[in-house]
């Protein structure tokens, strides 16, 4: 059984293809941050012919799902640098992609800054803010992401937080198999 752990080699498309049904759900559950159905969907459409293909499968999942359902995935990604960094309760995956831009090491007024901007975010969009944040690749981007996303109305940013999921998915991804 292969489990996610960065010490284990990467799947090759051969090995991707060979998985049980079981073996891809725990491999890919969390490609889509704490919705393993994704992964459940995706895992009848073995065999990939590509791992663009499978990363594709997913994409169009989400896109194909109900405003309410993309609603309810959107509420389950953290605040950036919120409360859940602070008591550890993140994914894993979550931990490291807010490691790499620094995130769980702000300064305490950018903390503030940040946590303030999430609020208001939250209370304008009934949703976090989301932002695949190794793109985003450093604070001062994410900062300023959020301070003009904000501005936009509901339906602009339902479509853009999604993209953002679509981008952390493909990453999450990549980071389990070999190559493109």
């Amino acid at each position: 059984m292969r489990h996610r752990n960065s010490s284990h080699p990467k799947l090759t498309l051969e090995q991707l293809n060979a998985l049980t049904p079981g073996e891809f759900h725990k491999t890919f559950e969390n490609v889509i941050e704490c919705w393993p159905e994704a992964a459940v969907f995706c895992s009848a459409l073995l065999p990939f012919k590509s791992f663009a293909a499978m990363i594709a499968a997913f994409q169009s999942y989400l896109e194909r799902l109900p405003a309410d359902t993309k609603l309810k995935i959107l509420r389950l990604y953290p605040d950036l640098a919120g409360k859940m960094l602070d008591t550890n309760q993140l994914s894993e995956d979550s931990t490291k992609e807010h490691a790499s831009v620094g995130l769980d090491n702000l300064s305490p007024e950018d903390k503030k800054k940040l946590t303030d901007l999430n609020e208001s975010y939250k209370t304008k969009f009934g949703f976090p803010f989301v932002v695949c944040v190794r793109e985003a690749s450093k604070f001062e981007v994410i900062l300023r992401s959020v301070s003009e996303r904000i501005h936009n109305t509901v339906e602009q940013e339902l479509e853009i937080a999604l993209e953002e999921v679509k981008k952390i998915c493909r990453l999450r991804i990549l980071q389990l198999v070999d190559n493109l």
